[in-house]
């Protein structure tokens, strides 16, 4: 409980110094990250019988933790906001064998309450991705994630971080016979990354 308290006070304390300082950032400043990590599924719910499967394989979400790597763009449009855009792409093995990969591409929009040698971004996405999940199961459908980040500047251009959010895939087929299979997964990664900021 102690342990808790330290954290959240140290959390509290982080962001009211952040909050308080001048901007670091600029209309214009870029960042560049490349990205890798891990990511867990959580949930899939079906529509057809609204039914939600939450956890790791067999019966549950079908899948196991699985990996993801992107490279990422943002300029600023102000000292406090920038838009870009990310690639990405993420695997997770399906417990009968097979692999499921997504391929997102977005357009993502963060907030910097806390920046200068600690940047604490909330970004927000949305954009496609293209899935599959084996021989003839590939589909291209939306995605939107929340992503909160923590990155360290030891100097003024490259940082080191960790980011983790959630996910959210809808699997929409348009052929009947795949309706019952329509579905929106959750996804949460846990990534690394590194930035370079001009």
């Amino acid at each position: 409980m102690k342990r808790r308290i330290s954290i959240l006070l140290l959390l509290i304390t982080v962001l009211s110094v952040g909050l308080s300082a001048e901007p670091f950032y600029d209309k214009g400043n870029q960042t560049f990250s490349f990205t890798l990590g891990t990511t867990v599924p959580t949930f899939v719910h079906f529509f057809s019988d609204n039914e939600t499967r939450a956890g790791l394989g067999v019966d549950n979400t079908g899948m196991k933790v699985g990996g993801y790597g992107a490279i990422s763009y943002q300029a600023f449009t102000s000292p406090y906001s920038a838009i870009g855009g990310e690639v990405g792409y993420d695997f997770n093995y399906v417990v009968d064998g097979n692999l499921y990969t997504a391929v997102p591409f977005f357009f993502k929009y963060s907030y910097f309450p806390v920046q200068g040698t600690i940047d604490l971004p909330i970004s927000f996405g949305l954009g496609f991705a293209y899935n599959s999940g084996g021989a003839n199961t590939s589909i291209m459908t939306l995605y939107s994630n929340i992503e909160l980040g923590l990155t360290y500047y030891p100097g003024e251009h490259w940082g080191f971080g960790v980011r983790t959010g959630l996910w959210l895939i809808p699997e929409l087929n348009y052929r009947k016979e795949l309706f019952a299979d329509n579905a929106l997964a959750g996804f949460v990664p846990i990534t690394l990354s590194v930035s370079y900021r001009q």
